[in-house]
């Protein structure tokens, strides 16, 4: 679990530092454009409506406010009895979503306001790879079973977990 703090305390730096220079380079005190540090893209006039939030259990029989997508998607999965079990803390904003860690797993939620379930060894290997801000960017779907293993599929690649250990394919 250290690595995935290490990654996450990567990623929120990354995060702030990203939405520094947005704030600092946008007229309209909104943030900017929709793209990561270093984009060059124009500012655009799409605002983000995942604003919303929704407390859940978190450590310590704390409550702990996440994205209200990601709060209906826990709910979905069966809340704190359910595979990903409480909250360990607030979500990480990256790139114009965010990553909400659970005991057992963790729900992303890209900037289009979709939530996906990515876990385990998949998990550990996304984060390793830069999770969001990396190369393969936001999962397009939840892990799926395929022959032998799990799937998951992201905007600029795969990961899949098969024969005991997590495979990353970028492109």
């Amino acid at each position: 679990m250290d690595r995935i703090t290490r990654v996450l305390a990567t990623l929120t730096l990354a995060a702030l530092t990203g939405a520094g220079v947005a704030a600092c380079s946008s007229d309209e005190g909104q943030g900017g454009g929709s793209g990561g540090a270093g984009s060059s893209s124009p500012p655009t006039s799409e605002v983000r409506t995942t604003t919303s939030s929704a407390a859940v259990p978190g450590p310590a029989d704390s409550m702990v406010d996440i994205p209200a997508p990601v709060a209906d998607r826990w709910n979905e999965l069966g809340g704190e009895a359910g595979a990903l079990g409480r909250a360990t803390g607030p979500a990480t904003e990256v790139e114009g979503g965010s990553i909400t860690q659970f005991e057992r797993g963790s729900i992303v939620l890209s900037p289009e306001g979709r939530a996906f379930v990515v876990q385990g060894a998949i998990l550990e290997a996304y984060l390793e790879a830069g999770g969001p801000a990396g190369e393969l960017g936001f999962p397009t779907a939840d892990e799926a079973t395929t022959d032998g293993g799990w799937i998951s599929t992201f905007e600029g690649g795969v990961i899949t977990f098969i024969d005991g250990r997590p495979v990353v394919e970028v492109g």
